[in-house]
């Protein structure tokens, strides 16, 4: 029996738009995905009311690399990966 490669699908598009890309950049400098369970390791503003082990849920990650979190304290709130350190927990 001949095996037959076929051929690629198409893409919707040739290209991948400025925003898509940057969503895409911001997606993976984040290290989560949307729905992923994170710990707070380390705060770098602490006037933002978070504190070391709070964690969360990831709802929403912007193409400028801010990442919003669900915390399990019952608010939600954008952190900077650059500022805030943070580690995803087991599912």
């Amino acid at each position: 029996m001949e095996r037959v490669k076929r051929k690629a699908v198409p893409a919707d598009t040739e290209y991948v738009d400025v925003r898509g890309s940057r969503l895409l950049a911001a997606r993976i400098r984040a290290g989560v995905r949307v729905g992923a369970r994170i710990e707070l390791v380390s705060v770098g503003d602490e006037s933002c009311g978070l504190q070391v082990g709070d964690c969360g849920v990831v709802r929403e990650i912007a193409d400028d690399g801010q990442v919003t979190v669900s915390w399990d304290r019952g608010f939600a709130l954008e952190i900077d990966p650059e500022v805030n350190q943070y580690r995803r927990l087991a599912a």
